[in-house]
């Protein structure tokens, strides 16, 4: 019988109560700034909380305020409490009396609408009991709260600052849960990954890790300008009936109400013109401070070099959010060739043809999946390998091509997330890997979890008994994931 006790660390800013059980030691709801309530809601975040006593942190803490995510079938849905109190850390530590634990923090995705690192779906138990190293998980302000764009109303990309004001806590602090300052990579996932390159982008992020791993960045996104935003806040206030002139309205405003309101908001926003576009109502944007210009744009100069990467997509990235989506379930052939000629101009019929030749069956949505894939994923991830490998750094690249059981979602978007995470029952209701075989996903998740935490430890995916993953080179090398692991060069 496994005997749970109490550990307190002595960290820089106060004493800290956890659990230890089974030689690992877990801590909820660390916070790394105030919280960002009341007058506080829409303001940087802080210089990091210094308390008196001990802090208790035994009990599993909110996520920022949210709507159902529009991958919940794909990701599965898990138990949430919502307060605007979620600028806080998750740390699983082996407590090494050293300090010489290698340190994975891991940046949640959700199209920076949803999600949060205190999600059961994120729990770092066994990965930082099979790795040996500290795993922490970051919540941060998402949507209206986190990226809203109103310069003069309120500072931009406070999402993305308060992942930043994060870091600076852990290097300061971690090595009191056993992790090594000096080694700390950072991981995320979709809008978490993009998070990243937006880091890698700013000079002013180098030093507050040492190593990235991006999963599935949607690197393809165009920012748009802080001024030349989306007039998101007026039009929240204009579907609750409220002057979308007083933008002090959304100081005060209940929560509820803003949820509300981020609900009814499509309605006042003109429907995009390219289709398939996923791009959410908040992302982050170019204000000249945080973030200078796209971030891929940067990395190909070489901003990122300083830093060793892994980069990977999922094969079908866009069947996550095609599945069910009348959009491309409903997409005709001549909605395809008419998008295929405005992306392609002249040479449009040959692309279609060998679009057509890849994907079996060829149907309309799908190739527009595959289109919209290619663009905001994949071609931008090989880019950034290239621009990585082109200017020194070491960089890796895989590819995730083992599919889902569920008919249509192939290698979908998320798909990678339960078998880095090895938490395969809590995942269970998730359609990504509902149904598969339970040896399969273990002895998938235990090759790709140990790749990638080999590179935490040591800044290589390879060891003795895992699979060759070369650096990427001119070659165009990839490691594929699927029922076997292999690389190899895919044109």
């Amino acid at each position: 019988m496994l005997v749970t006790e109490n550990i307190i660390v002595e960290t820089p800013f106060g004493s800290i109560k956890g659990t230890k059980r089974d030689g690992l030691a877990v801590f909820h709801r660390v916070p790394y700034a105030k919280p960002a309530t009341g007058e506080g809601r829409y303001a940087l975040p802080s210089e990091p909380v210094i308390w008196n006593g001990v802090l208790e942190a035994v009990d599993s803490g909110p996520v920022a305020p949210q709507l159902p995510s529009r991958l919940d079938a794909v990701m599965g849905t898990y138990p949430m409490h919502l307060d605007e109190d979620c600028l806080h850390l998750d740390i699983w530590s082996p407590v090494t009396a050293d300090a010489s634990a290698p340190v994975l923090v891991f940046m949640h995705g959700g199209g920076f609408m949803t999600g949060g690192g205190s999600l059961p779906c994120y729990d770092g138990t066994l990965l930082a009991k099979n790795s040996g190293c500290v795993v922490v998980t970051i919540s941060y302000r998402i949507g209206p709260l986190g990226f809203l764009s109103e310069p003069a109303f309120a500072p931009t990309n406070l999402g993305i600052r308060d992942q930043i004001a994060a870091l600076k806590w852990i290097g300061k602090a971690i090595s009191a849960f056993g992790g090594n300052p000096h080694t700390i990579t950072v991981a995320g996932q979709s809008a978490g990954a993009y998070s990243i390159a937006a880091m890698l982008a700013n000079s002013d992020c180098k030093g507050l890790f040492k190593r990235a791993i991006l999963m599935s960045p949607p690197l393809g996104l165009k920012l748009p300008k802080a001024d030349k935003a989306r007039p998101t806040a007026s039009g929240m206030l204009k579907v609750l009936g409220l002057d979308p002139a007083n933008l002090n309205a959304l100081r005060t405003l209940p929560i509820d109400r803003i949820l509300e309101a981020l609900r009814l908001l499509p309605q006042t926003l003109p429907p995009s013109q390219v289709p398939g576009d996923m791009v959410p109502p908040f992302t982050p944007v170019i204000d000249g401070d945080v973030i200078t210009c796209d971030p891929i744009d940067a990395i190909l100069q070489g901003s990122a070099a300083w830093c060793d990467t892994i980069i990977g997509t999922t094969r079908e990235e866009y069947s996550s959010f095609a599945h069910g989506n009348p959009l491309f379930e409903n997409f005709t052939n001549e909605q395809l060739v008419a998008e295929f000629s405005r992306v392609f101009g002249d040479d449009a019929d040959t692309v279609l043809a060998k679009a057509r030749n890849r994907r079996i069956p060829a149907r309309p949505g799908a190739l527009l999946a595959d289109l919209r894939a290619n663009e905001t994923f994949i071609e931008p991830s090989v880019a950034f390998a290239n621009a990585q490998a082109h200017h020194g750094a070491r960089s890796y690249i895989y590819q995730f091509d083992w599919q889902a059981p569920t008919a249509g979602l192939g290698a979908c978007h998320c798909i990678d997330l339960p078998f880095l995470f090895g938490n395969l029952e809590t995942w269970h209701s998730a359609l990504s890997i509902a149904g598969a075989n339970a040896d399969e996903l273990r002895d998938l998740s235990n090759i790709f979890q140990r790749a990638l935490m080999s590179f935490v430890r040591t800044g290589s995916p390879e060891a003795d008994d895992l699979p060759s993953w070369p650096p990427y080179i001119d070659n165009g090398s990839k490691l594929h994931f699927d029922r076997t692991v292999q690389a190899y060069a895919t044109p």
